[in-house]
């Protein structure tokens, strides 16, 4: 599978549907169902050979590449999106800081 052509069927997916800006495990469950429609019968174990042959993306790839698209287009973004940020900004804040108590203790 392309990068360029998972990317694209990512960011259709993100404009078509909003919900799954904010949820990795739908994202990827549209991207599977997608690939699969065309199989009428599919057990588990069949899905979990397809994911081992690589013949679906891996989760990680697609979570992966949401973030990229929504780094580079805010309209893609969820609800969600800022208050992650600010939360993993002012984790950054405290760590710098106590670093910083650290060294001038030393």
């Amino acid at each position: 599978m392309k990068i360029f052509n998972l990317a694209t069927e990512i960011q259709h997916a993100l404009q078509k549907h909003p919900v799954l800006r904010d949820n990795d495990n739908r994202l990827i469950a549209n991207i599977w169902f997608k690939r699969l429609v065309t199989i009428d019968e599919l057990s588990g174990k069949d899905l979990l050979m397809l994911i081992a042959k690589g013949k679906l993306p891996s989760f990680e790839s697609i979570s992966r590449c949401r973030r990229k698209i929504q780094q580079e287009d805010k309209s893609l973004r969820g609800r969600l999106w800022d208050e992650r940020h600010q939360i993993a900004n002012d984790i950054r804040k405290e760590i710098r800081g106590f670093h910083l108590k650290l060294e001038s203790n030393t």
